[in-house]
């Protein structure tokens, strides 16, 4: 368990975080904004793809520290015995969509070569 003045630090870090994330989240603050696609040069949607990757992290690390700073604060969630055949349900037919996508694809691949 975490000691107070650590979670303390955690909620004071995900503020700064959440702030961080909403100025990088707003696309008013990417690359070329307010350009379209085909008016940006190439370095220009390189950087906008950069800006959204680094909101995305930003993202990232914002909900670990939440997570974290939650899960000590508020203890460990429940154990639920079903969750894990739930996961491998989710696992399977998450497989079985992209198999059927990845058909779909050399099939359509394959069209295109003969043509």
């Amino acid at each position: 368990m975490l000691r107070p003045d650590q979670l303390k630090s955690l909620s004071d870090l995900a503020e700064k975080l959440a702030d961080v994330f909403i100025t990088e989240a707003d696309p008013e603050n990417w690359s070329g904004a307010g350009k379209l696609p085909a008016d940006m040069s190439t370095t220009d949607r390189g950087n906008r793809h950069w800006d959204r990757k680094g909101a995305a992290g930003t993202a990232g690390v914002l909900r670990y520290t939440m997570d974290l700073a939650n899960y000590h604060k508020d203890g460990p969630p429940p154990a639920n015995p079903d969750a894990e055949d739930d996961l491998d349900k989710k696992i399977k037919e998450a497989e079985r969509r992209a198999s059927k996508a990845v058909d779909r694809v050399v099939a359509n691949a394959k069209k295109k070569a003969k043509a």
